[in-house]
């Protein structure tokens, strides 16, 4: 929708002297559905306060929150290939996301002879193992703060910086978050959860924007 004025509080959001922006669908049904109101949106002035109350509210939870997305943030769809056929849903942006990490003199080594004895190196896999989620992880979470719920056309590269004891392993990933419009495309179970997701992103994100 377009509004001349904050439907809220009546500040003006156009006009060369306006300084007043609205914000996100995704931040006004958050602000209604947890304190109850039923505005068409927020301002970025109007809805501080809203936010804030709602950080406070969260702040004693924020571990609790923390440690439950990271059980659940895997349910958050990410595929190499395009959106299946049967899905509808907008597509937000480009994602991307980088991780480097040391391999060193010993990894080096534990692979050499690996290599030599026909086996492959459990450390560097591990290495591999835990950047590639890694980046998995800030995907999906870049993608709910722009109000997705799944990553398609996903590319990971990996490459080795340096040589000898200043290897770096860097994984780079890419995909285009889409927000699927009918949650009955995924499974019940993978669909609560996926809606759990974002609920409490958006928690830990108001907790993040509360001023310390």
């Amino acid at each position: 929708m377009n509004f001349d004025k904050c439907p809220n509080c009546g500040k003006a959001v156009k006009g060369f002297f306006s300084t007043a922006t609205l914000i996100s669908e995704n931040k006004t049904e958050f602000i209604n559905k947890h304190l109850d109101l039923k505005s068409q949106g927020y301002c970025n002035f109007c809805s501080s306060d809203y936010l804030n109350q709602l950080a406070k509210s969260f702040r004693q939870q924020k571990n609790d929150l923390e440690n439950r997305l990271k059980q659940i943030i895997h349910y958050i769809p990410i595929l190499s290939s395009p959106a299946p056929n049967d899905w509808k849903y907008d597509i937000l942006d480009m994602l991307t996301a980088q991780t480097t990490s040391g391999t060193g003199f010993t990894t080096e080594l534990s692979r050499s002879f690996n290599d030599f004895f026909g086996g492959t190196s459990n450390t560097t896999n591990k290495k591999i193992s835990d950047a590639t989620n890694l980046c998995k992880t800030d995907l999906r979470i870049q993608c709910v703060k722009m109000g997705g719920n799944a990553i398609i056309s996903t590319d990971i590269d990996f490459n080795e910086i340096g040589s000898g004891s200043t290897n770096m392993l860097m994984v780079c990933m890419a995909g285009t978050a889409i927000k699927v419009l009918d949650m009955n495309m995924f499974n019940s179970k993978n669909s609560d959860y996926i809606l759990e997701v974002v609920e409490i992103t958006e928690k830990i994100d108001a907790i993040a924007e509360m001023p310390k």
